[in-house]
């Protein structure tokens, strides 16, 4: 577990969102247990010592262990959440709002700090209980600011085939199939794989062939 777990930039990122209070040294202190003990052997009370907290203040702050870690997964995710969502609320064009979703997903597949950071909380969160709800809870936020673009688009015209809800969740699995580290090719850049995906979803939401060829 040391190899996964000890980078800098994850105890950062626990300390940014939540700063020195009961919740952020909680987290801090769980990862350094878990980096020296592994999972199953992150006691609460291991995680406790190491943070100079009480029982009271652990159960004020996480239901139980399994919480614990499913709260750090959902820190980790917040930053490139905000970053997505922020970079389609900034076009007010829904075809620049696709494209832009579609490029801010892809750098952050491309963005090895950024994986790096999500790959360590997932395999944290992993071996808690609600994983899965938590992982479908980090693709629903990934995925609404795109919906809301193709709905948008759909009232305009600019997507006159569009069916937000299916497509949104169609683009979601090709850019991470098109895009994902451990799955693209190893000639892939950044450019090359936004260029794919909008060669294949612009004309699916009805984009004309003109707009689809500038766009791509």
């Amino acid at each position: 577990m040391a190899a996964v777990v000890d980078n800098t930039e994850v105890i950062e990122t626990l300390r940014d969102r939540d700063g020195r209070d009961e919740r952020g040294r909680l987290m801090e202190a769980a990862l350094y247990v878990m980096r020296q003990n592994g999972f199953q052997g992150a006691s609460v009370q291991d995680i406790l010592d190491r943070a100079g907290l009480s029982t009271r203040a652990f159960y004020r702050q996480f239901r139980s262990k399994d919480d614990l870690l499913l709260a750090m997964f959902r820190t980790a995710s917040i930053p490139d959440v905000a970053q997505v969502e922020r970079s389609v609320v900034e076009k007010p064009v829904p075809l620049d709002a696709v494209r832009a979703w579609i490029d801010e997903m892809v750098a952050m597949a491309f963005d090895a700090k950024r994986v790096r950071r999500l790959v360590i909380f997932n395999a944290v969160a992993r071996q808690a209980q609600g994983y899965e709800d938590e992982e479908d809870s980090l693709r629903t936020r990934l995925i609404v600011p795109l919906r809301e673009a193709l709905r948008r688009g759909l009232d305009d015209g600019s997507f006159p085939a569009a069916e937000p809800v299916t497509d949104a969740n169609t683009i979601y699995d090709l850019v991470w199939s098109v895009a994902h580290p451990l799955r693209r090719a190893r000639s892939s850049d950044h450019a090359g794989a936004v260029r794919q995906v909008l060669r294949f979803c612009l004309p699916a939401l009805g984009v004309a062939p003109d707009v689809v060829v500038g766009s791509a």
